[in-house]
């Protein structure tokens, strides 16, 4: 299937700077210059609402967090009614995401720091985007980000994993996705491997 077409990623306070949030996007775009990222920057309750309910945008993309992301619990109400709906939902980078999908999803994940490289789960990627990637992800660098995988909600599965930790998982709420990179994209080292993984998660 061909790849999305339109995403939403958040650029707000809470992201490091609009460098990194710039080069997200040109990774996206990477072989899909079709798709068009649009960026938002406010978290208030109307901007989030007018985010979600564009019908046209089925992934909204959260980039590495700095700090946790001021938002209401409406917000918060909301985005599980976008996620339930059948959309796709990416965290990409730390621990701040973590806390942030346990906060607003209701998870309880816990994070597990295992060096990689991470190794595909040929069980779980069956059917899904992360079947095309390279059977071993190296790891990038110091900036990756595991969550132990036995602490994925039912209905989560992990694509990319090693000893018992987690490097991308996608969970599936309702008839929609959650999914997680634990990459924060600013370095260029295997970063082709890297934006595979990114494409895979926004093609869920």
């Amino acid at each position: 299937s061909s790849f999305v077409d339109q995403i939403y990623m958040y650029a707000g306070l809470a992201v490091d700077n609009k460098h990194e949030t710039g080069f997200i996007a040109k990774e996206i775009r990477k072989h899909n210059y079709q798709t068009v990222v649009r960026l938002f920057t406010s978290l208030d309750d109307a901007t989030v609402r007018a985010v979600l309910w564009d019908q046209s945008v089925h992934c909204l993309v959260w980039p590495p967090l700095v700090r946790y992301p001021g938002i209401s619990e409406t917000a918060k109400t909301d985005l599980r009614a976008y996620a339930a709906a059948g959309n796709n939902v990416v965290f990409l980078g730390n621990y701040v995401a973590v806390q942030f999908m346990n906060d607003v999803f209701g998870f309880q994940l816990t994070d597990d720091y295992q060096n990689g490289p991470y190794y595909r789960n040929d069980r779980n990627v069956r059917n899904t985007p992360f079947q095309y990637l390279p059977s071993r992800i190296e790891q990038a660098s110091i900036e990756t980000y595991a969550v132990k995988t036995r602490s994925l909600p039912p209905g989560g599965k992990s694509m990319l994993d090693t000893l018992g930790a987690t490097i991308a998982f996608a969970v599936r709420y309702d008839m929609g996705t959650v999914c997680y990179v634990g990459y924060n994209y600013n370095t260029p080292f295997h970063a082709d491997q890297w934006t595979r993984v990114l494409h895979s998660a926004i093609d869920m």
